[in-house]
């Protein structure tokens, strides 16, 4: 079984409740799944999950670079 890793910061909500649903996806598809808010989570936890899922928000000045078309 896949060990996956939803590392999460949300200041309102919306993103933990985002995380929660990629983890519910991973869990359907068979993974182990543990949640974590970024304060919870280190470096020295990679090695212990197959993938990590990052989530944080993004909106108006805090918006995430985006691709080039």
């Amino acid at each position: 079984m896949k060990r996956v890793a939803v590392v999460y910061w949300s200041g309102t909500g919306n993103t933990e409740t985002m995380a929660g649903l990629v983890a519910e996806g991973a869990r359907s598809a068979g993974a182990e799944v543990t949640m974590f808010t970024a304060g919870a989570f280190d470096a020295g936890q990679v090695e212990n999950f197959d993938a990590i899922a990052f989530g944080c928000p993004a909106m108006g000045a805090e918006e995430l670079g985006r691709e080039r078309i």
